[in-house]
């Protein structure tokens, strides 16, 4: 008899914000499209002026910066970092469309401005650097919303909280309650959404 372990979260993969743009070809034509998070499986699109249909096999590039712990990071490296500093793995793939989000009509079907891809083909390494990509900005994700909790504990960590949250590509201006919600959701998103 088998047993069916069952999950307390939606998702096959966890996934974590990832804002770069990416390439992808269609037709010997480039496009670019910017992205709102990765996993191993695939990743959600934005602001994409066209993207095939559900049968065609798509190329993809994308730059995947290879991040630290920033919780090991005293202050002092938060303001000196670069994302210079660290390296930009390039990873190649195929990926399909699996659904568009926010087309109910004819005209929003022109008008499409988010895609939820899968990985069809990608080697065991690059999916490999997706995951680790994901674990360690989740573990940053945790750390950001630790700072973000314990603000006043220590005088350092409101600039912490704006260093790191800069890094991890979240808005400057962003009043503190505002990237509060922000990380939580990004975090609930993780596993869950």
């Amino acid at each position: 008899m088998r047993f069916i372990e069952e999950r307390d979260y939606k998702r096959n993969h966890l996934r974590a914000p990832y804002r770069e743009n990416i390439l992808y070809v269609d037709d010997d034509f480039v496009f670019k499209a910017h992205t709102l998070n990765i996993s191993e499986g695939g990743m959600l699109l934005d602001l994409i002026p066209h993207f095939p249909d559900e049968n065609t096999e798509v190329p993809l590039m994308i730059a995947l910066p290879q991040f630290p712990y920033f919780k090991n990071f005293t202050i002092q490296k938060l303001r000196a970092f670069s994302a210079d500093m660290f390296a930009t793995k390039i990873i190649r793939l195929k990926c399909k469309m699996v659904r568009k989000i926010g087309v109910k009509s004819k005209v929003d079907h022109a008008f499409t401005s988010r895609v939820g891809v899968k990985f069809t083909e990608i080697n065991p390494m690059e999916k490999k650097l997706i995951a680790d990509y994901v674990n360690v900005f989740s573990s940053n994700l945790i750390y950001l919303q630790v700072l973000i909790d314990s603000m006043y504990a220590d005088k350092s960590n409101l600039e912490k909280i704006r260093l790191l949250s800069k890094i991890l590509n979240y808005e400057d201006d962003l009043k503190i309650s505002q990237l509060r919600k922000d990380v939580q959701h990004d975090y609930i998103s993780l596993q869950w959404l």
